[in-house]
């Protein structure tokens, strides 16, 4: 306060002194701004722009109208619709070619058959008096009679036994011939034949 008495005092003297020298001030003095425990004035802030898009938009929005349709040209084709796309299916491989080979053929099997032999473990006079019994009774024995026959080697005791049982019980088993000769002959599921002599199977 004290301080504003003295600039009002101030003034005051300094109008009257120039009023006693007859001079005058061309120009008012500026308005009297108390600085003092007065509160500044804010300066004031414009508003901020409205923003761009409103949030939440509103519930039931308002969309354009759509285009009026194009009016057709005389004398032009009318528009062709896009035919559809077939779907691409990826080519299968093709399975390997088959190579042929000069393979050869699958062999042959043994034709199943029972023939009728010798019994090895006989004794020789045994299986002679049997033999003798099947060459009288029907056996087919050029076979190994004499050399030179098919089936005369090899030239022993057995071989010519065997060829000859069986020659006589191929042809009479039917009739109800057995393949025993007082056990001198035996059974076997194995073709006996070999080189150039063929067991008979009937």
């Amino acid at each position: 306060m004290i301080f504003k008495h003295y600039i009002l005092l101030v003034l005051i003297l300094s109008i009257q002194y120039d009023g006693a020298n007859g001079t005058s001030r061309s120009s008012s003095l500026p308005p009297f701004n108390d600085v003092v425990g007065s509160t500044p004035v804010a300066d004031v802030v414009p508003p901020p722009p409205p923003p761009y898009c409103v949030y939440p938009p509103p519930p039931n929005p308002t969309l354009p109208a759509p285009l009026p349709p194009t009016p057709a040209i005389p004398g032009a084709a009318p528009p062709t619709s896009t035919p559809p796309i077939a779907p691409v299916i990826p080519p299968t491989a093709a399975p390997p070619a088959t190579t042929t080979t000069n393979a050869p053929p699958p062999a042959t099997p043994e034709k199943a058959g029972v023939w009728c032999v010798a019994n090895p473990t006989v004794a020789s006079a045994v299986a002679q008096t049997a033999m003798d019994y099947a060459c009288g009774s029907g056996a087919d024995c050029d076979m190994v009679a004499e050399p030179g026959a098919p089936c005369f080697l090899p030239d022993t005791l057995m071989a010519h036994a065997s060829y000859a049982f069986n020659s006589y019980w191929q042809r009479t088993k039917v009739a109800g011939g057995t393949c025993d000769f007082a056990g001198a002959a035996m059974l076997i599921t194995k073709d006996p034949s070999y080189a150039g002599c063929k067991y008979v199977y009937m």
